[in-house]
């Protein structure tokens, strides 16, 4: 899905549904809330094995989103591409997609390079995959954009998440500190460490955080810098993962014909 992407996605989240749903910790609670009940904006996906969101022009009025999607049968409210791939978005930009599947059936297209390679970044080289992927490479606008949003003024131009669950969940989130404004690359590292860590102690007062019991996660989260990047490792043990699934099934209304 990736290669089928028109060029210029300043975002790209990629989540593998069918890796979550058969976790045995986190599963049950997934199908919980891309189920009836869950949360709205997700329903679309309760059929979906794979997702990637991709959003274009952030910050402008050109900003736009396409969402591709596979399945293993037509996804309702989907426009099919290829094969078991659907996708969601404006007529124009689906268009680009299909001309890209088109292409890539006769000759194969590639994912851009640097997508990759920043799409790599965060994985450590252990992993056997990722549950969730983020990539970001946001303009100047979409800084400007985000800081509005989050209250975050120093906002990195380069973003790589990873995530994945087993019975414990580890998240590493790597930001580009790199500021062309400041000629002292230490300065900026420093603004960034100091970024994340309000960042981190402002979500861990976040009502919701608070009932999940993740607070002590997130100021407890380790930060380490590697050349000019600024690395977030936040680890959730299986036990109290568990915890935070517990507590969030309730929130939830039990799937149809499910046992509570």
């Amino acid at each position: 899905m990736l290669a089928l992407l028109p060029d210029g996605a300043q975002l790209v989240v990629e989540v593998d549904l069918a890796r979550l749903r058969t976790n045995p910790v986190i599963g049950p609670l997934v199908v919980q809330v891309l189920g009836t009940g869950g949360i709205p904006q997700l329903a679309g996906f309760s059929d979906a094995d794979a997702v990637v969101f991709a959003a274009y022009a952030l910050g402008t009025s050109q900003a736009a989103t396409v969402t591709l999607f596979t399945a293993k049968q037509p996804l309702a409210g989907t426009t099919p591409i290829t094969g078991n791939i659907y996708g969601v978005g404006a007529t124009d930009w689906l268009a680009q997609v299909q001309s890209r599947a088109a292409i890539d059936a006769a000759s194969g297209l590639q994912p851009a390079k640097d997508l990759l390679a920043l799409r790599e970044r965060a994985m450590p080289e252990a992993a056997p995959g990722a549950s969730i992927r983020i990539a970001a490479r946001l303009s100047f606008d979409a800084r400007i954009a985000l800081a509005r949003i989050t209250g975050i003024e120093n906002a990195p131009g380069q973003l790589s998440v990873w995530i994945d669950v087993v019975d414990d969940l580890a998240l590493i989130v790597d930001a580009d500190a790199t500021d062309p404004g400041e000629k002292v690359a230490k300065n900026a590292i420093k603004r960034m460490s100091t970024t994340v860590q309000s960042a981190l102690a402002i979500l861990s007062r976040e009502p919701a955080i608070i009932a999940l019991g993740l607070p002590s996660s997130l100021t407890g989260a380790k930060l380490a810098t590697r050349g000019s990047w600024v690395r977030t490792i936040i680890a959730i043990g299986p036990r109290h993962l568990q915890r935070v699934v517990d507590r969030a099934k309730p929130l939830f209304p039990q799937p149809t014909g499910s046992k509570p």
